[in-house]
């Protein structure tokens, strides 16, 4: 079975009566993300992240949650 690591890296809120989901990340958590976590990919690099939506809004209306997940070998 593949397992998985999951590193949240910030929160995300719906864009009232549109489509959009907008982000928020720390500018530490993304200089992070970018000097360890970038996947390659025929000989190029990505920074992966996906992002979930929450069973329950937080105390802040956020309501998505945005990570980088990484399979472990």
């Amino acid at each position: 079975m593949k397992k998985f690591e999951k590193k949240f890296i910030g929160k995300g809120s719906r864009v009232k009566s549109l489509e959009i989901v907008r982000l928020t990340i720390s500018e530490v958590a993304l200089r992070e993300a970018l000097e360890n976590d970038l996947t390659d990919f025929k000989g190029s690099k990505f920074l992966v992240i996906e992002v979930a939506s929450l069973k329950k809004a937080d105390k802040y209306g956020r309501s998505h949650t945005v990570y980088i997940n990484k399979k472990l070998e």
